[in-house]
């Protein structure tokens, strides 16, 4: 929400040269310009974000609040484009708009500016307004984030415009043929290329000298050269009156009405895109997965007009409680436009303008049409007259003075005839008052005397009871002292009993037992006994310690000594060794040998040793080969001694040339090979030789030189062995400290075992002088010690029984006296309670008669006395109010009856002026809400509610909503999504299948087959903005049974709310099929080839020969049975059934279209036709239903029925009677659709339940 801004922000502003010039241009002066306004109404646009981090934004100058501005430049809004700097505005260029574009926009934001041209002197913008343009939405990212997500509609318009996009097409026709009730025309003669053939259906159809269309192309015949036109209801009567009929006899073809209605639709796109909706949240309303509704923060506490069931007083609730959206889902016959009625009345008692639209005129005629007649609400219905049906036709801005005129004429005047009577009845009623008021009067009297009487026994009943409650709490207390001295009795008389059986069985035991003194002296000298015993066991135990532990020392022996002395003599060696090595191997060997850990240093120092060693060995082999080429060179150079002086310079300059070992070795041989041989080698021979030799020596001395190691190499050669030396005795001596550790322990162990040895065999010879060895002392002393415990327990038993009973000998003889006295206050107690029971009976016994007097009520008749009196004096008070104003009311509607029977055209005039003027509640369709007219007089709506959603396509409730701050949608998602034209969704995405298969809205158009709009708002929204009615009033309950599967996954389940189905929803027929208890028949054909489906020639629909037949004989019988139920008085007798003939095909319904005008005469019978897909929100007494899919194709399924919501919509048209014909086989088994079997199966056992299915060889054929 925008906070309105108290203060203008004061604006330092520059101009760029171009936007003086643009002002130039535009014929504004810089200075007087700004000096228009003391501060100018803007709304501020931002722009995307400049390279450079700029921002920028756009001011648009708004001409309904700067008056004066608008004054001199009316004919466009001027708008600034600004960079914003800290400092200042500068101006970048100016240009217009024209004033017909609303500058307001959910993407703008108003705002207040002073601006101030001097901004050398002036400060920086203020933060405030830095602050808003920073946090503002960038307007062209909202647009195309609008754009973006709306493109998935465009297959809508797509297929409109695919179309509608052909040339009016103008021929001359021989005649017209109208059938026999003037609702359709067929235009013979017709003169039309092939093209333009293919062209006519669903355009509309003019006549040369008609003044309107006189209605849309149903079918060409190209052959018959005729066209067949469905004229609306507003050219029948011209057409019975032959005015169609005109000279020249031409006709006109036309489109015009399907591009405009898709001009309106793209333009509702763009409105959108360019954030025009009465809602800023709409777009993330519509095309978020999660919509962002507003908290409803209180539920509204409502009163309601209309008699609604508890769901549809919960979703009128919901409605007038949520902020932005609400969603009713309102499944067949639950009312849906009751509880739209009901919204309307209380959106006009809460003083909000409301838009009632939906797709078809039809649906908001009926919405209209049933809301109450009541002063609070003001209905208009806008659009062209021909199409608003009869319901909406009083509402129209032509009829709503007369409408009104009538309407408060019919209520005037009856209530100016009731008041003519009335003085007379005012007169009996005060008279009857009178009469009444005195009766009261005595009974008031009658009645106080009762109320004073139940007083004093209210006062005496209270002394009395005081007593009473004192007298019961004495009882109470003197029962608990009576239980407190029981208990002590019970407690004395327990104790004294367990006394006495004590006493007795301790005099019983001292009896039996010895005496004192021969216990004394069997212990004592059982404790002689023990300590000679004792003195022996110890002996005992340290000759079995002496010999474990010369064991121990004998298995600790010498030769362990000497093996931990020698592996400690070993390790140390290891340790010498180690030390003293000089060479590689030898540390490598000692590696391998003790198995020591390859560490990252000992690897590193073994490399770094193992590369100085290579280096080496390299030099060495190079030292051999330098020593062969030595003698080689001399050799040459003395056979070449000649010439030796002459080629000293150029060996000496000789290039090194790099060589192998096996190469020289070859150069060698061969040149010792080339010696031997017995012809002379020549010079040239020789010196080549020679120069080889020479640049291989000089390559060996560099590789040499190379190779030689420095002193630093030396040094670090050594250093490498002495830290692999170190980082091996690192790892030995934790084992040599191992080893001498344990060669201690041992050494530790041998000499305590010695010394411990020693000190037994000491303490034993010591022993042995002054004790006897006794053989099994350990054993003897164990008894001898059970023995004196139990012989010292005894003696404690002795003693401690002997005290006992002289102990409770005492205390005996106390108890006896306790008890004795406890008896005494018993009795006391007792006498106590006695006497308090006797008052306690005798003041219950005063109470009884004043508790029947206390328990007369006359103060609810006292206040019914009163209110009586009260209601009295008020009936003669309004009584006397009446009879004073009664001449001034008579006086009053005299005159308005007066005024309103002889008002003229122009009093209609002039109350239709004021009528539209404050009109509350608007209906129209869809598409007329974005007819210019309309915009420009309602632009926005308080509310805005959509019924019949589902039959809309997302483009058609677009232009709605657009105008709605609040939008309320109305559908039901389980019925049939919109029809393209006349075609359902899947007849249309079948055709453009074959026409084009790259058609950029085709999956999106998929998509919405298996989830609308409505279905996704409905699903997503929280439960506070969403509700189902759950009860529906349509149907006979048999009926209903067959689509309740359908709505089981919501929250609620379908419940019938006709109290007593068969009375409500008697169909009131009896004949050879249909019994007056039958509400749902199957008509079972064969699923055999004589009963099979047909394609039309040269189409793609299907039709069913032998279903037509079926149909014509029911048909005839429901004629017969509805003229049979006049004759019986069940019906009237200029009543006729309403019939629906409906069926899944449209060549199926044109052939039935057909019978009927040719074949049948059912002069009982109203009969409407069309397929599954018209008839919704249609509703008849009885539907028969044509379902035509029958074949044996394993290939083939049963096409469209099997779409639930087409079966849904089919089931739910009849109010009294439903009758299906079609294979139950075909439906129930061979679908291949799993869902389709099973919800055709439902309908089957539905059907079997009620005895309704009827095979077709029991179906005689009618006479």
């Amino acid at each position: 929400m925008i906070k309105t801004q108290k203060t203008a922000y004061r604006c330092p502003m520059t101009l760029t040269n171009k936007a003086k010039d643009k002002m130039r241009e535009l014929g504004l002066d810089e200075r007087s310009f700004f000096l228009l306004e003391q501060s100018f109404h803007i709304y501020i646009e931002k722009y995307p974000q400049s390279g450079d981090g700029l921002v920028s934004a756009a001011l648009f100058l708004d001409l309904e609040r700067n008056e004066k501005l608008a004054a001199k430049f009316n004919m466009f809004v001027i708008v600034l484009h600004c960079l914003v700097k800290p400092d200042r505005l500068v101006v970048t260029n100016v240009t217009t708009r024209p004033a017909h574009i609303p500058a307001a926009s959910n993407w703008r934001v108003p705002a207040s500016f002073r601006f101030d041209l001097n901004s050398q002197s002036s400060g920086p913008l203020p933060y405030e307004l830095l602050n808003l343009i920073h946090n503002m939405p960038v307007a062209q990212e909202s647009s195309m984030y609008v754009k973006k997500r709306i493109a998935s509609w465009e297959g809508y318009l797509k297929i409109q415009e695919q179309t509608a996009d052909i040339p009016d097409i103008t021929t001359r026709y021989s005649g017209l043929i109208f059938n026999d009730d003037f609702s359709r025309v067929k235009i013979t003669g017709c003169r039309l290329n092939e093209k333009e053939w293919k062209s006519l259906k669903d355009m509309s159809v003019k006549l040369k000298g008609v003044d309107k269309d006189i209605g849309k192309v149903l079918k060409a015949n190209r052959s018959a050269s005729t066209v067949e036109v469905e004229l609306p209801a507003y050219m029948e009567d011209q057409a019975r009156r032959g005015q169609l009929d005109a000279q020249p006899r031409e006709v006109v073809f036309s489109n015009f009405a399907t591009l405009s209605q898709v001009k309106r639709l793209r333009q509702g796109f763009k409105q959108l895109e360019n954030g025009l909706a009465a809602n800023p949240e709409l777009e993330r309303l519509l095309f978020e997965n999660k919509p962002p509704v507003k908290e409803i923060k209180k539920q509204a506490r409502l009163q309601f007009h209309n008699q609604l069931n508890e769901f549809q007083k919960a979703a009128v609730t919901g409605a007038m409680s949520a902020e932005d959206l609400y969603v009713i889902q309102g499944p067949p016959g639950t009312g849906k436009t009751t509880v739209i009625s009901e919204i309307c009345l209380q959106n006009a008692r809460a003083g909000l303008w409301t838009l009632v639209a939906s797709q078809s005129n039809l649906a908001v005629d009926n919405a209209l049409g049933r809301l109450l007649a009541n002063k609070d609400i003001r209905i208009l219905r806008v659009g062209r007259t021909e199409s608003i049906e009869e319901e909406g036709k009083k509402f129209i801005e032509e009829n709503v003075g007369q409408y009104w005129k009538d309407h408060t004429l019919k209520e005037v005047s009856s209530q100016f005839e009731t008041r003519k009577q009335r003085e007379t009845e005012i007169e009996t009623e005060w008279s009857d008052n009178e009469r009444e008021h005195d009766r009261l009067q005595q009974e008031l009297v009658r009645v106080e005397a009762k109320l004073e009487a139940k007083k004093k026994a209210q006062e005496q009943s209270s002394e009395i009871q005081s007593i009473i409650n004192k007298l019961e709490k004495d009882i109470h207390d003197a029962q608990q002292e009576r239980d407190t001295a029981q208990q002590l009795l019970q407690k004395y008389a327990q104790s004294l009993r367990l006394l006495s059986d004590t006493i007795e069985k301790d005099e019983s035991f001292l009896a039996e037992a010895a005496d004192d003194k021969t216990i004394q002296n069997e212990w004592e000298a059982n404790q002689q006994e023990i300590e000679r015993l004792k003195a022996s066991a110890v002996i005992q135990e340290l000759e079995d310690e002496i010999l474990e532990l010369k064991q121990r020392i004998e298995q600790t022996s010498s030769a362990e000594l000497e093996k931990w002395k020698e592996a400690v003599t070993q390790q140390e060696a290891l340790i010498e060794r180690t030390t003293a090595a000089k060479k590689l191997d030898s540390l490598k060997w000692l590696i391998l040998e003790q198995n020591l850990t390859r560490t990252l240093q000992v690897q590193s120092q073994i490399e770094k040793l193992n590369h100085l060693r290579e280096r080496s060995s390299q030099l060495e082999k190079l030292k051999t080969y330098n020593e062969k080429l030595n003698p080689a060179i001399s050799y040459l150079e003395q056979l070449l001694a000649d010439q030796y002086e002459q080629l000293r310079e150029q060996l000496k300059t000789t290039p090194p040339v790099s060589t192998t070992a096996v190469e020289i070795d070859q150069i060698l041989d061969k040149l010792r090979s080339e010696l031997k041989a017995k012809s002379k080698i020549q010079p040239e021979r020789l010196v080549a030789f020679l120069k080889g030799l020479y640049g291989r020596r000089n390559y060996i001395w560099r590789k040499a030189e190379q190779l030689k190691l420095n002193d630093t190499e030396k040094k670090m050669a050594q250093d490498a062995l002495q830290h692999l030396k170190k980082e091996l005795i690192v790892q030995l001596n934790p084992v040599l400290e191992d080893r001498k550790l344990m060669f201690q322990k041992y050494q530790k162990e041998v000499a305590e075992h010695g010394s411990r040895l020693s000190f037994l065999q000491s303490k034993q010879k010591q022993l042995m002088e002054s004790a006897d060895l006794i053989p099994n002392a350990i054993e003897l002393l164990h008894e001898k010690e059970t023995k004196g415990l139990e012989l010292q327990k005894m003696k404690e038993q002795l003693e401690e029984a002997q005290m006992r009973v002289e102990r409770n000998r005492q205390k005996q003889d106390q108890e006896a006296q306790q008890l004795e006295e406890a008896e005494q206050k018993e009795g006391q107690i007792e006498d106590r309670l006695l006497e308090l029971s006797k008052m306690l009976r005798e003041k219950q016994a005063e109470l009884v008669p004043l508790n029947e007097i206390i328990a007369t009520e006359p103060e609810q008749e006292h206040e019914e006395v009163l209110k009586k009196l009260a209601s009295v004096s008020f009936t003669r008070e309004s009584l006397k109010q009446e009879k004073e104003k009664l001449p001034l009311f008579q006086s009053v509607q005299g005159m308005w009856q007066s005024m309103l029977a002889e008002a003229n055209d122009h009093d209609l005039n002039e109350i239709r002026k004021l009528y539209v003027k404050h009109a509350n509640v608007i209906g129209t369709t869809c598409v007329a809400s974005a007819r210019k007219d309309f915009m420009d007089s309602y632009p926005v709506f308080d509310v805005v509610i959509i019924d019949e959603v589902s039959k809309a396509t997302p483009p058609e409730l677009l232009l709605p909503m657009l105008k709605g701050k609040k939008v309320i949608l109305v559908g039901d998602h389980h019925q049939l999504p919109p029809l393209l034209g006349d075609d359902t969704l899947e007849e249309t995405l079948q055709a453009m299948a074959e026409e084009s298969e790259d058609f950029e809205g085709k999956a999106e158009l998929k998509k919405l087959l298996n989830e609308s709009l409505f279905e996704r708002l409905f699903k997503n929204l929280p439960q506070t903005n969403k509700m189902m009615l759950a009860i529906q009033y349509r149907m006979h309950e048999n009926i209903m049974e067959t689509i309740a599967p359908f709505y089981r996954q919501e929250n609620e389940q379908l419940q019938c709310g006709l109290t007593d189905s068969d009375r409500d929803r008697d169909h009131k027929l009896s004949s050879p099929h249909i019994k007056r208890n039958h509400h749902l028949l199957w008509m079972d054909m064969p699923n055999e080839p004589g009963f099979f489906e047909e394609r039309m020639k040269g189409g793609k629909s299907l039709y069913n020969p032998a279903e037509l037949k079926t149909m014509a004989e029911l048909l005839k019988e429901l004629d017969e049975a509805t003229a049979e139920a006049k004759q019986a008085g069940r019906m009237e007798a200029d009543e006729k059934k309403s019939i629906g003939v409906i069926s899944f095909y449209g060549e199926q319904v044109k052939r039935i279209d057909r019978m009927l005008q040719q074949e049948l005469r059912l002069p009982n019978l109203t009969i409407r036709t069309g397929t599954v897909d018209r008839f919704q929100g249609m509703e008849m007494d009885v539907i028969l239903l044509s379902m035509v899919r029958n074949h044996d194709n394993k290939q083939d399924d049963i096409g469209f029925a099997k779409d639930y919501r087409r079966l849904n919509v089919a089931l739910s048209r009849a109010r009294e009677l439903l009758v299906m014909v079609g294979s139950t086989k075909m439906f129930t088994e061979r679908s291949k659709n799993r869902g389709a079997r099973e919800m055709y199966t439902h309908v089957l056992e539905s059907a079997k339940k009620q005895d309704g299915l009827r095979p077709l060889e029991e179906v005689p054929v009618h006479g």
